[in-house]
């Protein structure tokens, strides 16, 4: 077998794996068989082994003529973009360990799924319909952020009359002009700008009125996304938390002691609302949706200012202003039968209150 027939064959394999449902991730290694993830869980795929020729050729598309691995290691040991692989977009992150090159695979669909498909509730839309402020879309890597902010901006690309600015590593769903004006820029080397802060602040002089931020990572991030929501935009960004207050707490973590009271009144002015997010599995094997909202009232805006600790409180006895807390999400979906308690349990961050609430339930 020649190396075409190697390559095509590998290839095949990726876009037969790419194409099942129940597989959101693929794992290559050089001269290592694929592993997968289905159903939530890692899984190896039998009979199958990646070659160094196959790996490299197939990122040809990525690095050109430069070795993959040689060019991932210039990049700092990692790097993430998009590709289409035949009629399949992806997502790609690779990366060096123990000297080897690794590539993580996730699928991106082709069609954005509509806001009101994806089982969030009212409050959620009405975050997106606010002229201006910050919203936040947090939750572990997997939990479908990506997802949830696509549909977000399909709902206002729809709905208003808006200059909407994505910056993005990388670009994942394609958004076309609708009665928007979509603007997608790719943030790294290879993109369109040098970092999201750099994006941010440049995007503030393209006339925008949504700015959308694929990770706040830094300082420099931050502080442009709460100006830019503090100078009339709407911002829309995610993080790398579990909750609502461990949200606040990151982002206040980002900022000196002798800044963070700033810090704290600047976010209490401008936060509109925090959507976190994570995958479960169901008793059928699949994966639900568990979720926190957290609705910047007037009363939340105090405590963000003055007493962090005593937000869950509040978001407990806040279900009439859109307050969801993730035990409570939990909570009714064991009630509906589609998730077991154990897993419910493990999920929660608060489990001896969820138990507590379970005891009252049965």
């Amino acid at each position: 077998m020649n190396d075409q027939d190697v390559n095509r064959s590998f290839l095949e394999i990726l876009t037969e794996l790419l194409s099942d449902e129940s597989i959101s991730d693929v794992h290559l290694q050089a001269d290592q068989p694929i592993w997968v993830r289905s159903g939530g869980e890692m899984q190896l795929v039998k009979d199958t082994l990646v070659s160094s020729v196959d790996l490299n050729g197939w990122l040809q598309s990525r690095y050109k003529d430069a070795s993959a691995h040689a060019r991932v290691l210039e990049l700092g040991g990692q790097d993430d973009f998009a590709l289409n692989l035949a009629s399949i977009r992806i997502r790609a992150h690779a990366w060096i360990s123990q000297g080897q090159l690794n590539v993580a695979v996730r699928r991106l669909s082709n069609d954005i799924p509509p806001l009101a498909s994806l089982g969030l509730p009212p409050s959620v839309q009405r975050l997106v319909e606010a002229p201006q402020g910050l919203v936040l879309v947090t939750g572990p890597t997997g939990s479908g952020k990506s997802t949830t902010l696509a549909s977000m901006i399909d709902w206002l690309n729809a709905n208003t009359p808006s200059h909407i600015i994505t910056l993005e590593d990388p670009i994942e769903y394609i958004h076309k002009d609708r009665r928007s004006r979509m603007r997608q820029r790719q943030v790294g080397e290879f993109g369109d700008c040098s970092s999201f802060a750099a994006g941010v602040i440049g995007g503030m002089r393209e006339d925008p009125d949504v700015i959308l931020i694929g990770e706040m990572r830094d300082l420099d991030t931050v502080e442009a996304a709460l100006n830019a929501a503090q100078t009339g935009h709407l911002v829309l960004a995610t993080l790398h938390t579990n909750s609502a207050t461990e949200t606040i707490n990151r982002i206040l973590a980002f900022f000196s002691e002798s800044d963070r009271q700033l810090a704290r009144s600047v976010l209490a002015a401008v936060l509109r609302g925090v959507v976190s997010q994570r995958l479960i599995r169901t008793k059928e094997g699949k994966r639900t949706l568990a979720l926190e909202i957290l609705m910047a009232t007037p009363a939340i805006r105090v405590h963000i200012t003055k007493n962090i600790h005593l937000i869950t409180q509040e978001m407990n006895s806040g279900a009439v202003d859109g307050q969801l807390t993730l035990n409570q999400s939990l909570l009714k979906l064991i009630k509906e039968k589609i998730v077991d308690e154990e897993t419910a349990l493990m999920a929660s961050p608060e489990r001896a209150e969820l138990e507590k609430a379970l005891g009252m339930f049965s």
